[in-house]
């Protein structure tokens, strides 16, 4: 079972889970329901497939740098992982479908973006990170997706109808608007912000295995999270009185720390400092979850504050699992 955790490296699947509830939090302004769920499983499900198809495409690298990684010292085989990163691909889509055919397209997307990462351009400086970073923007975009369903309370509206007016109800079920189409262009934002993030420490992490490395990678990370503070105070008047930039100004201090580590001569080791970077995704993820309400009329909801806190407890989490199991 260690192994099997190992593999998926258990920390960061804290992280994941935070993608697409935030975007869908932003398609339908504040709203949860069962398409929430189907979203975060596809997402869990691909990530993980994707984990484990990085490991096999690494084989013979790992069994020269990293020997006892689960599938070169054999505690794994490797058409065991094989049928695993195909089950778990499939249950992605299947979950993906399940939250509608828009959500489907970004599960399809987020597949190949895996598939192109782990077999072609990971070894492509810059592309490669840029990649990556797509991947997670398109996990965002999924949960938004999944938001674009027809409006429920429409639906129920409609649904009343039917026994008197079956031709109108049928015609409100087929043209009832998306409830998350006035937000949509709100979740591009997002998952662009959470896409540059994912791709400077993606960028970075491919000095993991060297004792130096450039200085330029190691200051990209904080660098995104300022780009997005910017990004992100175009929505609000205000700072400290609202909930999403006062936590993304959190994310940005912890940044700077972790930077401060690796801007050291020499520099500190860089794969717990690649596993602070990851840490700090749920606290941005919780900041996407309480958009402002000013001026973009997204609004704040009971729902929204308790998928903030839940993503905020993963960070303790993270931290205490990335003592026992390796994060990147």
């Amino acid at each position: 079972m260690k192994a099997w955790l190992q593999l998926f490296r258990l920390p960061n699947l804290f992280t994941v889970p935070g993608d697409p509830l935030a975007g869908f939090l932003i398609a339908t302004g504040g709203r949860l329901d069962l398409r929430a769920l189907c979203a975060v499983l596809a997402s869990l499900a691909i990530y993980a497939a994707g984990l484990a198809m990085n490991d096999l495409a690494d084989f013979a690298e790992d069994t020269r740098d990293r020997p006892k990684r689960p599938l070169p010292s054999g505690a794994i085989p490797r058409n065991t992982a094989w049928f695993a990163t195909v089950n778990l691909t499939l249950l992605g889509l299947a979950f993906s479908f399940l939250a509608g055919p828009q959500a489907l397209l970004m599960g399809i997307g987020t597949v190949l973006g895996v598939v192109l990462y782990n077999f072609l351009t990971k070894k492509i400086p810059v592309i490669g990170a840029l990649n990556m970073g797509v991947c997670r923007g398109f996990s965002l975009l999924l949960g938004a997706a999944a938001g674009l369903g027809p409006d429920p309370q429409m639906l129920e509206a409609a649904s009343n109808l039917a026994f008197f007016q079956p031709v109108l109800a049928a015609l409100l079920t087929a043209l009832a608007p998306s409830s998350g189409q006035r937000f949509f262009v709100f979740a591009i934002g997002a998952a662009l912000i959470v896409s540059i993030y994912i791709a400077a420490v993606t960028n970075l992490a491919r000095h993991e295995t060297k004792r130096d490395y450039p200085r330029i990678p190691r200051m990209l990370p904080l660098g995104a999270l300022l780009i997005g503070f910017v990004i992100l105070k175009q929505a609000t008047d205000t700072l400290l009185r609202d909930q999403s930039p006062a936590l993304w100004l959190v994310a940005i201090i912890l940044a700077a720390m972790n930077t401060s580590e690796l801007m050291r001569e020499p520099p500190a080791p860089l794969p717990p400092r690649i596993g602070a970077f990851i840490r700090i995704m749920p606290v941005m993820q919780a900041s996407l979850c309480v958009l402002p309400s000013v001026p973009t009329a997204l609004h704040k909801t009971p729902a929204s504050l308790l998928a903030a806190l839940a993503l905020l407890a993963c960070v303790p989490i993270h931290a205490w699992l990335g003592k026992k199991f390796y994060a990147s």
